[in-house]
């Protein structure tokens, strides 16, 4: 999978197979949201929805403005959540997809990962993103820590045949 940033279409043409990515924390109305989905009607969407985000910028739209957008863009194919930790509320998030379109969690605290496995296993995950940045946050900046959490991702993933999105700075 090509994943892009809906806003490198400023700058470039993207390639026709490329996954756009649109991250929810950065729209501001429904209809800006809109008018970006409306503009990729033809590319498949991976939708992040930035839950439990508390630096800048933080989510003015809500998870249930999401689902809903959801049901009207057919191309949204992926939606992604931050913070995601526990079985019970991958469960929810999925109960409210259509089935054409794949859950995502974002990994991006310590208790996450260590959840890892069981959130595949019992939730029926195909892909994992792996957010670097905001783990190493919540690690307390700790790289011995940080490296051992990326290194235990990578290998549950090998191991479970799972595919991991890691998302690193620019």
């Amino acid at each position: 999978m090509i994943l892009i940033s809906n806003n490198l279409q400023k700058y470039m043409d993207l390639p026709k197979d490329s996954v756009i990515r649109i991250n929810m924390a950065w729209i501001k109305t429904i209809d800006e949201l809109n008018e970006l989905l409306y503009f990729n009607f033809d590319k498949k969407i991976f939708l992040d929805y930035p839950q439990g985000r508390t630096k800048p910028p933080t989510p003015v739209l809500s998870l249930q403005d999401a689902y809903n957008t959801i049901y009207k863009f057919g191309n949204i194919k992926y939606f992604a959540v931050s913070n995601i930790e526990d079985t019970e509320n991958v469960l929810n998030i999925k109960s409210k997809l259509p089935n054409t379109v794949n859950f995502v969690p974002k990994i991006e605290t310590f208790i996450g990962v260590n959840n890892l496995k069981n959130l595949i296993n019992k939730c029926q995950i195909k892909y994992i993103m792996l957010d670097k940045e905001d783990l190493y946050i919540d690690v307390k900046k700790d790289n011995l820590v940080f490296f051992n959490c990326i290194e235990l991702i990578r290998n549950i993933c090998k191991e479970l045949n799972i595919e991991l999105l890691e998302l690193e700075g620019v």
